[in-house]
């Protein structure tokens, strides 16, 4: 109908030239009802109109008496047209000029054609629209709230864009498989890629603990309020959901003052701005930061599945309804938490995994941070050289708080080196307080400040006991927001404030009119909890292990976030957001702070014999819990092997061992292993996690195996690992992020020791480059009878230098090559190593760009081979003709088994062919 109206009236609007202009009075009586349902904001009109002098005061109060907003449209339509020519086109003018307010009728002007006179084009049109003036408010806001980020190293503050940098972002299922990378953040919100559940309405990014969930949000925070994030979000809420838990149990809030109370207060016409909001749900944008750390004694399960908009409730049922959809469903939704975290899948949408820094995104990190060529090449240098510190530097969190620590120490001593030997996470704190303290004493114009460690230490002794002190209460209650109350009440002083390891937050709930405050990140607080257990002398055995305790939950699965009660019934008493990373960080650094290393620092702190009596205890339970954590891991009985598998919480134990830094404890932890395979499979492993598995490892006396598949180990791994390679005898990496340097390290290592028979390395990121080096281990290496190197970036250059490699060796039994680019020149030399080779039995081409002149290389080798028992072809461009070279060979080879070709370019009529060749399978 509108249409076939605009078709009737181009006749009036575009006339030709010489005839009398258009009647705009005739346009606005034919769409009037069109105008009338679609025009929500008559007050821009009015004063626009006003402006312009085409209406009165007298005029406006009469439009403002009608009760509903079409009825003053009507009667703003009445008083235009009775107005003449001229007041009408001005109308229509304001329609087309404030887009943000009338951007329902943009479709229908673009229609009409409608191009504004030279005299409507001379007058002004101001924008009082109150969504539009709010919008603009919000962008305002965000972008300056979003362009500082706050350093580890001091108070102060760093702009984000000269902070950020990319790190590795990946799509993955729900049983975390890969779906691909995020290379642009618009990509998060495009369906076409890594959709899991189109029903779901949240964006579920997850990672470690310092891996950058939190900044993200605020680069999409900054490109959003800059205009660059176009994702057709006109409304950007964020949250930080460890908030809430400042909201008391009894208290109610409606969903409109959650909003503007807690992000952005429109200045005009709050109402207006709401109903828009709950009008158009698909242009609000939510971030809700932390999930996992929302601690709420609130009992969920007292309230409905469904709330009203606009009646008041508890915030924590607000949070979960919009999660849900159950309020401004449509809306798109970030919500981060830390790994471990279960969120029910039916709100999910997307999955994201941040996996830290690559060794390319750590160089480029390395460049925004050290402006100073000279001082960045030293930086890479010694990284270079130091393994263990850059798979810490992998984790962002603990990268900036390295090169802040390396700054300031090269700022105050003109030279500095990064430690060149084995370093652990609690050396990176210890030396960030050593920064904190450092920084808060005056020091001469011409001397800089040389006190030692364990003097600066000593002599804050008080300061960092109270902190410990608040830390701990609040880690004892999963609890990271503190009043002022609570900071008074352990003595913290404003002096102690100013040191940095605190920042305050702008409150929720009733808390508005004092501080509040929060340690800088959550392992800080971890970390200040662990130093209050080992420098306050009256904790006892209980309490310095309740952590421990804590974490050594039977249950076989993690705490369900989002465990909502009129879904599924949780158990009294049970917190649904609770999540043990704080904890296990605590554990960590207790590990660490009571190893030997650091008996020399501590004795000034507090008395010698009160150490021993922890770090004895400590001992004991690590000793006691490895054997009962291994009592209950799955075993399996594998030819030549008793394997082990391990659950991601074993990591946590092997990391709390390493911080420990005792030999001692490692052989007895390789000691109760009993088993020479171990699988730690999707254990969240990463880079600096190898050298927790090395200090373990390199105890074994025999050969072993070790399964690392998916996890996140990268080139710095590979390179922690080296102290085992003389030990094993299987290896896997697949789906690990290792480069071709990685692969380079492999090759040095496993040829040195000549033992290793698996070699597990598909789905990373190889090229030709690593395919040379792994060709020369299986020319080099005769023990290596099974290689898996499928899903990589190798094409035929690097096929032919496996295939020759495979042609002179006399031991290998499997290849497997699935999802590479090998093409036919790489199948000619496949077929040509295979033509008399003595053992090799299993070869993989799957996806590997292969056709039917690849299918006759292989026949051609059909014919004389005696030993290949399966060829997989699977997903290439073999036709008919191909399948035909293949079945022909078969009558000449009774020793093959099959020869898999399912995916190929062969219909199931052209299978029919062949269907007497049991063994050519199509289908």
């Amino acid at each position: 109908m509108e249409g076939q109206l605009c078709a009737n009236l181009e006749i009036s609007v575009e006339k030709p030239p010489g005839a009398s202009p258009p009647s705009f009075i005739a346009l606005l009586k034919v769409y009037r009802e069109l105008l009338v349902s679609r025009i929500r904001n008559t007050q821009c009109l009015i004063d626009n109109l006003i402006k312009n002098d085409y209406f009165s005061t007298e005029d406006a109060e009469i439009v403002i008496q009608f009760p509903t907003q079409a009825d003053k449209v009507r009667k703003i339509l009445d008083l235009v047209q009775s107005k003449g020519e001229e007041v009408s086109e001005y109308f229509i003018h304001v329609l087309q000029t404030v887009t943000d307010a009338y951007y329902e009728l943009q479709p229908w002007l673009d229609e009409i054609g409608y191009k504004p006179s030279e005299n409507i084009c001379s007058k002004p049109v101001v924008n009082t629209d109150p969504v539009s003036r709010y919008c603009q408010k919000l962008r305002y806001e965000l972008g300056r709230d979003s362009k500082f980020v706050m350093s580890y190293a001091q108070r102060e503050e760093m702009l984000l864009e000269e902070i950020y940098s990319d790190s590795i972002m990946e799509l993955v299922s729900f049983t975390n498989e890969s779906l691909g990378k995020v290379c642009q953040l618009e990509a998060l919100f495009d369906d076409a890629v890594g959709l899991i559940n189109e029903d779901g309405e949240t964006i579920y990014v997850f990672g470690d603990a310092g891996i950058g969930k939190s900044i993200l949000l605020q680069k999409i925070q900054s490109l959003w309020a800059r205009k660059q994030l176009e994702i057709g979000a006109k409304f950007f809420f964020r949250f930080r959901c460890r908030m809430f838990s400042c909201f008391k149990e009894d208290e109610a809030i409606c969903l409109k003052d959650l909003l503007f109370k807690y992000n952005c207060y429109p200045d005009q016409d709050p109402a207006e701005v709401f109903h828009h909001i709950l009008q158009f749900p698909h242009t609000v944008l939510f971030t809700f930061d932390g999930f996992d750390e929302i601690y709420s004694n609130f009992d969920l399960s007292s309230v409905p599945e469904m709330c009203s908009p606009n009646e008041p409730i508890h915030p924590l049922v607000l949070l979960v309804s919009l999660l849900r959809g159950k309020l401004l469903k449509g809306s798109k939704k970030i919500l981060t938490a830390r790994t471990g975290t279960e969120i029910q899948r039916n709100i999910i949408r997307k999955k994201v995994l941040l996996r830290g820094f690559s060794s390319n995104n750590l160089k480029e990190y390395t460049a925004t941070f050290f402006k100073d060529e000279g001082q960045r090449t030293l930086v890479l240098n010694q990284l270079e050289a130091n393994p263990n510190l850059c798979s810490l530097c992998s984790v962002p969190l603990f990268c900036w708080i390295i090169f802040k620590c390396y700054e300031h120490f090269h700022s105050m001593f003109d030279s500095h080196e990064l430690p060149d030997c084995s370093v652990t996470l609690t050396d990176v704190f210890l030396l960030m307080i050593e920064v904190h303290l450092n920084r808060s004493l005056k020091t001469s114009l011409l001397k800089n400040n040389t006190r030692s460690q364990a003097e600066m230490f000593k002599s804050r002794k008080e300061t960092l006991l109270a902190l410990g002190k608040m830390a701990y209460k609040g880690m004892e209650n999963s609890f990271f927001i503190f009043e002022q109350e609570e900071v008074s009440s352990v003595n913290i002083s404003e002096g102690d404030l100013q040191l940095g390891f605190l920042r305050t937050v702008k409150g929720y709930s009733g808390c508005d009119n004092q501080c509040t405050y929060e340690f800088l990140h959550l392992t800080l607080q971890s970390f200040f909890t662990a130093f209050f257990l080992v420098i306050e002398e009256k904790v006892g055995a209980k309490e310095l292990l309740q952590f421990f305790n804590e974490c050594s939950s039977t249950e076989t699965a993690q705490p369900t976030c989002l465990r909502i009660p009129w879904l599924k019934k949780q158990l009294a008493g049970k917190d649904p957001f609770r999540n043990k990373e704080h904890f296990h960080f605590t554990n960590l650094f207790l590990c660490g702070l009571l190893s030997r290393s650091k008996q020399k620092l501590f004795r000034h702190l507090v008395l010698p014999a009160v150490i021993k009596r922890k770090r004895k205890t400590l001992i004991t339970y690590l000793g006691e819990s490895m054997k009962s954590h291994l009592k209950g891991v799955t075993r399996s009985r594998l030819p030549n092997y008793n394997q082990v598998q391990v659950q991601p919480n074993f990591v946590w134990m092997l990391r709390c061992l390493y911080e420990t830094q005792s030999e001692k404890v490692g052989k007895l932890a390789a000691k109760r292993m009993h088993a020479n395979y171990i699988k730690l499979t999707y254990c969240n492993a990463y880079s600096a996690d190898c050298g927790a598995i090395s200090f373990v490892v390199h105890h074994f006396q025999k050969r072993l195996a070790l399964d690392l598949d998916n996890n996140n180990i990268n080139d710095y791994g590979v390179k922690q690992l080296l102290p085992c390679f003389s030990k094993l005898a299987v290896i896997r990496l697949s789906v690990n992020q290792v480069t071709d340097h990685g692969v380079k390290i492999l090759y040095e290592e496993l040829s040195k020791y000549q033992i290793v028979t698996f070699l597990g390395l598909y789905n990373n990121q190889i090229t030709d480059v690593g395919a040379k080096y792994v060709a020369k281990l299986i020319e080099e290496c005769s023990s290596l009878e099974y290689v898996k190197i499928g899903a990589n970036k190798i094409t035929s250059e690097g096929g032919k230098c496996l295939a020759q490699a495979i042609q002179k060796s006399k031991t290998m039994f499997e290849i497997g090559m699935w999802g590479n680019q090998v093409g036919d020149e790489g199948a000619k030399a496949f077929a040509e190593a295979l033509r008399n080779h003595p053992t090799l039995t299993n070869v993989r081409l799957t996806k590997n760009e292969l056709d039917d002149e690849a299918a006759m290389s292989f026949a051609e080798m059909l014919k004389v081979n005696k030993k290949l028992v399966h060829l997989w072809l699977i997903q290439n461009q073999i036709t008919a003709k191909g399948v035909k070279y293949l079945s022909e060979a078969l009558k000449e080879n009774t020793a093959i088994k099959e020869v898999c070709l399912n995916g190929n370019l062969i219909s199931q009529e052209e299978a029919k062919a062949f269907e007497n060749e049991e063994r050519i399978i199509c289908f």
